[in-house]
């Protein structure tokens, strides 16, 4: 089977899947090999007024958590860091300034990783505020480093 026939047969099946599953408003899905030199990314269904789109940021729930702790046990695994640094050894200056400061008092170079992971830093959620101006503003981004500098300011 040629590459642009397993991509249609890949993407109709998807597509089929999710037209006929009452349950799913909307997937996507991604698929990379550079060793193939293969890559599809689509999307089907619909977020509110909104067509999915590939291109679209979209809210991945707790699923972040999972692919965050693969990546810090990977970097553990390659000696790159240990549960136990204190974060101040990986984040700059910017970041940790007033990272943690409850009645008066910073707690920020008590932090480690493994509180990150555990979600026990005691740290701020700013999540709902997050998601409200990302359901306000449809074109709205940030990266990682602006979501904790913003949330530092909620």
């Amino acid at each position: 089977m040629r590459q642009e026939e397993a991509k249609k047969a890949i993407e109709d099946m998807f597509r089929k899947q999710v037209q006929q599953d009452p349950k799913a408003k909307n997937a996507y899905l991604l698929v990379h090999s550079d060793k193939l030199d293969f890559h599809m990314n689509i999307a089907e269904g619909s977020t509110g007024d909104w067509p999915a789109s590939p291109g679209q940021a979209n809210y991945m729930a707790s699923v972040g958590k999972l692919f965050t702790a693969t990546i810090i046990s990977i970097l553990h695994e390659k000696g790159a860091l240990s549960f136990e640094d204190p974060i101040n050894n990986h984040l700059d200056g910017e970041l940790l300034q007033g990272l943690h400061v409850y009645k008066g008092k910073d707690y920020t170079k008590d932090i480690k990783i493994k509180h990150l992971l555990k979600q026990t830093s005691g740290l701020n959620d700013s999540f709902w505020p997050l998601l409200e101006k990302l359901l306000e503003e449809k074109d709205f981004n940030m990266t990682p480093r602006e979501a904790v500098l913003w949330g530092k300011n909620t």
